[in-house]
């Protein structure tokens, strides 16, 4: 309780974000001028010149764009009460459930990372930019990382100077380059900053859970008559980390889908009493052979008790009746009793520290020559509190093996009289030999999956540029180089197999002390001791720390990122025509990204002297990755007025045309144009039409081009399997292609709830992936209603050329769903054994993807003085703001396989908008949001007849804010998540991430700001 006391009482600044506001110039700081501004302030004030430079162009233009735009700017960030600008883009109906974000999952060697995701086509696809400049990645290469690709981290961008975050949709590679597919954000940070703030901020939930507090300051001061400026910011950030054990929905009891129970009329069913996997504890299960305990509810290798009932070992280490719970129709799997709960091993919420120092710097020579600079530190350390432990099982391996089920023995000195003689009398009566019983077990106090990534980032930007004047025309010129490097170490403490084996061979010596068994020999990796200490593994954390000491290596895994880029253009007038200047844009570009992923001695493995490795522990042997490549890109954009508002042409306001073009020359991938073109056209005064087709490119990573060739485990739904037979393009296809291998219809497979292990690795062969797109849409200001801006756009991206790294369900999909089974290559991609189960795999990454997405996206913003209707200066202002997102199909295809539709689930809903109420009166504030979501499907890809509740209703969540001035100086605001305390919708199994509120339940924010 004084933990939370605490958290509440600390201050901070409010960061937040409504939803979108307009799109500003780069170097402006005037009022909102741009078509999507959902969070309308409360200003009214023209923009400072109707030529402003914004993220879809490099040439200053009108305000409205011809591609969708949206922006975040820093009063709505305030109101919201965020510290992480990714997780601030979310409320943004654009943005999807990125790959990678401090809630949920967190991908090997990145926890706490955000990345964002606009369209949900992957946040390898969308570009990030920082004041119109590349920023170098923290994601890691390899194999296990969160997303391929070099997406920004966005949990290092320093809140408290970001001015705004502007977004484009689609065309913005032929301006910035390859990865823009979807669209690009662009992050501008504050200019001319002067003065010194301090700031601070504390949250909590109503539950108590997931603490958070944040200090930063601001210090900026013009010097020279106003020639130069030099800002300072700094920022720390603490997140307190919620297991999912703590949200009753993520937790082992929560309620979940598995196989129907025999008659009922669909195949999944929801259940409660929690999850349970039968088949093993984390305090262990005793067997007569090297089998499964449980099977069906019925003990099937279990050792049992005078009454046949199954045995495991409670938490004190003594056998006990083991409670099978309720029987479903999965067989490893019950609601309830003492089987594994698998669901309370994972993260809702990691733990996570953030500080970053960043410099700005602005110096003009003369009025024709001026130099800019940044200069970027930022430690980021975050915990993933708890993962899948390593388990001791029939269905990872042999008896023995580094994952197969323990061999023991009965004169193990850690069972008590009672417990072997029970063993002993179990194995006699089912024929086997009494000196050795067989364990299965969950190794949750040996091994947690809990790891530590603490990464270092650093990055300098400096340059010059300046203006030519060729009699009555300007020039532009601009040379600017960027230099970023990431350094990431993960530090995770492991289970070293031999030694582990070494230690649980317990027996008493000549003196009646337990030791371990002579005649072992020590693991060759070093181990936090070297003395060999005898492990109690009956029950659970009854192991002696000098046996965890033994039997425990840290690794160390390494990651390096560095970005080079330096980029030079001109840009300026061409040819007057009588609507006004042509203006170009000309440059070059020289980028190279290079990378470096070290494993360390633990996950590399030890060498065998034949080119392969053995793993120390439970965890696969990881290569290294190690690569770069460079580009050379000329560039160029064109912009010509055709009709300008003074030329008075009968309906025909305006009309402009916009072009550009980019050559990009790959080291890797060869040469690739990329381009844009469109116009915008205005009937009249109020109302714009615009559109625009774009070719755009992704280049592949460098995971993607050279992960070497190594071990990876994969769980995924079999096409076979009774729960997905009817699935796919052609059910009946796919059924008799099941038949045709020898597969029951009635076939349960292990792999749709437990991995199987295979191989895959990178391709230097990959070539670009290839976006075209186009956009449609308006632009309406009415005159007869001041203050009102509706704007609408048609997005269509098609994307071929997708890397994708094939994984299981890929290549099963595309064999049983051939027309050509079994001759497709993909059915020699894996193997069955002799039951059918699924035995190894291969697959690695293929230019062999397809992705479309269609949508329409709108906004809607009202400015309403209340002086417009009488009343005085001191009545306030009304502002409302609406972004909204219809997705009208969205889809994807490997190779031959059947087409996967993500629309419609929870990770992208087929509706979903963002409106915001702000009253404004001097230095009062009062914001209320609501988040909408529309109705959803657990699986949209197969027959809502599969399903008890297959679908998921539309959902509310109620956000709000309050602050106060409390004088020039001060500044207090009180910010509140879901005020209705709503809860998770049935039938419960949807996104962390979309419906993160709802899981966490009302919380709370308390910041305070204070400026000289």
């Amino acid at each position: 309780m004084m933990r939370s006391r605490y958290l509440l009482g600390a201050a901070a600044l409010a960061t937040s974000v409504a939803i979108a506001t307009p799109v500003l110039a780069q170097d402006a700081t005037a009022a909102p001028t741009v078509d999507q501004p959902a969070d309308a302030q409360a200003s009214s004030t023209p923009p400072a010149s109707d030529e402003i430079v914004v993220t879809a162009s490099r040439i200053a233009q009108s305000p409205i764009a011809a591609q969708p735009t949206q922006a975040i700017t820093a009063e709505t960030i305030a109101k919201r009460g965020y510290t992480n600008l990714g997780m601030a883009l979310l409320e943004l109906p654009v943005f999807s459930v990125p790959g990678n974000s401090p809630v949920g999952g967190q991908g090997f060697g990145s926890a706490g990372q955000t990345f964002v995701n606009m369209y949900n086509l992957g946040a390898q696809r969308t570009l990030t930019l920082v004041n119109g400049n590349r920023f170098v990645s923290s994601a890691s290469s390899s194999l296990f990382g969160p997303v391929a690709g070099s997406p920004v981290d966005f949990s290092t961008l320093p809140v408290n100077l970001v001015e705004r975050v502007e977004t484009v949709s689609v065309g913005g590679a032929p301006i910035y380059g390859s990865d823009a597919i979807a669209g690009t954000v662009n992050v501008i940070l504050k200019r001319n900053y002067q003065g010194l703030s301090f700031a601070g901020q504390s949250g909590i939930s109503e539950r108590g859970r997931g603490g958070t507090y944040n200090v930063s300051g601001l210090v900026g001061q013009n010097f020279a008559e106003e020639r130069g400026n030099i800002t300072l910011s700094l920022q720390y950030d603490k997140q307190n980390g919620i297991p999912t054990s703590e949200i009753f929905y993520q937790s082992g009891d929560a309620p979940f889908f598995t196989r129907a129970q025999p008659g009922k009329p669909f195949q999944q069913q929801l259940y409660y009493g929690g999850q349970r996997y039968a088949v093993f504890t984390n305090t262990g299960m005793p067997m007569v052979d090297d089998g499964i305990p449980i099977l069906s509810g019925r003990p099937s290798s279990a050792i049992t008790d005078a009454k046949g009932r199954a045995l495991f070992f409670g938490a004190n280490g003594l056998l006990t009746p083991f409670n099978n719970g309720e029987i479903t129709g999965q067989s490893l799997i019950q609601a309830g009793g003492d089987g594994f709960r698998i669901r309370d091993f994972g993260n809702f919420l990691v733990d996570s520290s953030r500080f970053s120092g960043t410099a700005l710097f602005h110096y003009d020579f003369s009025n024709s020559l001026r130099f800019s600079g940044e200069a970027w530190y930022g430690r980021s350390v975050a915990t993933n509190l708890r993962d899948q432990p390593y388990y001791n099982t029939a269905l990872f391996g042999g008896a023995g093996s580094n994952n197969g089920n323990l061999v023991l023995s009965t004169d193990n000195p850690f069972l008590s009289a009672a417990d072997r003689a029970t063993i002993v009398s179990s194995l006699a009566a089912n024929g086997q030999p009494t000196d050795t019983f067989y364990l299965t077990r969950a190794n949750t106090d040996l091994a947690t999956g809990r790891f530590r990534s603490a990464t270092d980032l650093y990055r300098i930007v400096g340059g010059l540029d300046g203006d030519i004047h060729l009699g009555d025309r300007l020039l532009t010129w601009e040379i600017k180089g960027n230099y970023g490097r990431s350094n990431t170490k993960t530090t995770a403490r492991e289970l070293v197999t031999k030694n582990f084996f070494n230690a649980i061979n317990a027996v008493r010596d000549a003196s009646g002390n337990i030791a371990c068994a002579p005649g072992y020999t020590d693991a060759t990796i070093p181990t936090i001791s070297a003395t060999c200490a005898p492990l109690n593994i009956f029950g659970v954390n009854q192991a002696s720390q000098a046996a965890m000491n033994y039997v425990t290596a840290v690794a160390t895994p390494k990651q390096q990122n560095v970005q080079a880029d330096l980029i030079a253009d001109v840009k300026g007038d061409l040819i007057k025509l009588p609507a006004g200047f042509v203006k170009f844009v000309l440059g070059f570009e020289h980028r190279n990204e290079s990378t470096k992923f070290d494993p360390g001695l633990f996950y590399y493995g030890e060498p065998n002297g034949d080119g392969t490795r053995t793993q120390y522990g439970n965890s696969i042997p990881i290569d290294p990755v190690a690569g770069s490549y460079h580009t050379n890109e000329f560039f160029t954009e064109l912009n010509v007025p055709l009709v300008s508002g003074d030329m008075h042409v009968p309906l025909i306001h305006s009309l402009e045309l916009q072009g550009a073009a980019r050559y990009v020359r790959n080291s890797m991938t060869g040469g690739f144009w990329a381009y844009t073109g469109g116009g915008k056209y205005a009937p009249f005064k109020g109302l714009t039409l615009r559109g625009n087709y774009t070719r755009s490119l992704r280049a592949p990573a460098i995971t993607e081009l050279f992960a070497p060739i190594g071990q990876v485990f994969s769980a995924a739904n079999d096409p076979c399997d009774s729960r997905y037979i009817t699935g796919g393009p052609n059910p009946s296809k796919r059924a008799a292609n099941c038949a045709a291998a020898g597969l029951p219809a009635n076939f349960t497979s292990n792999v749709v709830d437990y991995t199987a292990a295979g191989r895959s690795g990178g391709n230097p062969n990959l070539q670009n992936e290839i976006g075209n797109s186009w956009t449609a849409g308006g632009v309406l200001e009415p005159k007869f209603i001041p203050g009102v801006r509706l704007s609408g756009d048609y997005v269509h991206i098609d994307v071929k050329n997708e890397v994708a790294s094939l994984g299981l369900v890929d290549v099963m999909n595309a064999c049983y769903d051939s027309a050509d089974y079994p001759n497709t290559p993909f059915c020699g991609s894996f193997a069955r054994n002799a039951a059918g189960q699924v035995a190894s795999f291969t697959t690695g990454y293929y230019n062999i993807g397809i992705e479309r997405f269609r949508g329409i996206q709108g906004s809607f913003a009202y400015i309403l003085p209340f002086t417009r209707l009488g009343a005085s200066e001191s009545a306030g202002t009304l502002s409302v703001g609406v972004n909204y997102l219809h997705t009208i199909e969205h889809y994807y295809r490997v190779g031959s396989g059947d087409i996967q539709y993500k629309v419609g689930t929870t990770q992208e809903p087929k509706d979903n908008f963002t409106a915001n109420v702000n009253y404004d009166n001097g230095g009062f504030n009062l914001m209320w949001q609501s988040i909408y979501n529309g109705p959803t499907r657990i699986n949209v890809n197969v027959p809502d007849s599969n399903y008890e509740y297959p679908r998921i209703g539309a959902y509310w969540m109620f956000n709000t804010s309050a602050g106060y001035d409390l004088s020039d100086r001060f500044n207090i605001r009180l910010i509140v998540n879901n005020v209705l305390d709503k809860k998770v919708p049935l039938p419960f199994l949807v996104s962390a991430n979309r419906y993160y509120d709802a899981f966490l339940g009302r919380s709370f924010r308390v910041s305070v700001g204070f400026k000289l």
